[in-house]
């Protein structure tokens, strides 16, 4: 007499359906990775300067430390933290844009602002654009004016109230 226990047959049809579901749930993007929304409201287009260039520095340290030769590939992390930093200033850039079209006066101040938003929005995408030269060519681009986009959004960031 065996009272062992005795398990059901799986249907293999059934383990793969369930697997892939499993794959499919994990796989879905965090709520982190959506793009900011542009607001023009000012606490929001300077928090999302300061993020941006918070980013950014990271992004730079990090394209400072790759190595010369291209023989290993750049980390699709750098290269999402470079598209986010230029996502960042995107976003700000807009909320500006937003604002200047509601105000009934031109602001001078937030015009100023604007200008050194709007050309590091430009050079914010160099990172990201360039990533396919060879990375001696690379390398000083893309910190050149990665460095360059970051001056532009602290001095808006002093500029704006």
């Amino acid at each position: 007499m065996d009272n062992g226990v005795v398990l059901p047959r799986t249907n293999p049809a059934l383990a793969a359906l369930l697997g892939v579901a499993v794959l499919c749930l994990t796989w879905a993007e965090p709520a982190r990775s959506q793009d900011p929304v542009p607001s023009r409201d000012p606490a929001i287009y300077k928090s999302q300067l300061r993020e941006a260039a918070a980013l950014g520095r990271k992004t730079l340290k990090a394209i400072e430390a790759l190595p010369m030769d291209g023989a290993i590939p750049i980390d699709p992390k750098v290269l999402n933290d470079a598209r986010s930093t230029y996502v960042l200033i995107r976003a700000a850039r807009h909320g500006m844009e937003l604002q200047r079209e509601h105000t009934t006066y031109q602001d001078p101040i937030l015009d100023l602002a604007f200008k050194r938003v709007d050309q590091a929005w430009d050079l914010a995408r160099v990172p990201v654009d360039y990533r396919d030269l060879p990375r001696h060519q690379y390398i000083p681009r893309a910190t050149g004016d990665l460095s360059r986009a970051l001056r532009l959004i602290d001095q808006a960031l002093v500029i704006l109230p």
